[in-house]
């Protein structure tokens, strides 16, 4: 069986993020990254060795997936919540 993989960039977060909003816009977004790791078929408990595990991002440091996810995560909410800044 494969391992499941954090989405390379945070574009999938994007479409993601956006696609959960639609269908509950009152979502917290605590929710939302737990509906997220769900439909990626992540863990679901962050003290799984699976979140402590290096990856090799490209064009940065090694990382945990941990960071990877937090990182790709907060960064497509920022785009979204400036987008609904300038709407």
């Amino acid at each position: 069986m494969e391992e499941p993989r954090i989405p390379s960039s945070y574009h999938t977060f994007l479409r993601l993020i956006r696609r959960l909003q639609a269908e509950d816009p009152s979502a917290p977004r605590k929710v939302l990254k737990q509906r997220v790791i769900y439909l990626l078929d992540l863990p679901p408990e962050k003290d799984d060795p699976y979140w402590d595990e290096q990856e090799f991002p490209y064009l940065r440091s090694i990382r945990t997936r941990r960071q990877l996810f937090d990182d790709r995560f907060n960064l497509a909410m920022y785009r979204i919540r400036r987008e609904k800044g300038k709407a």
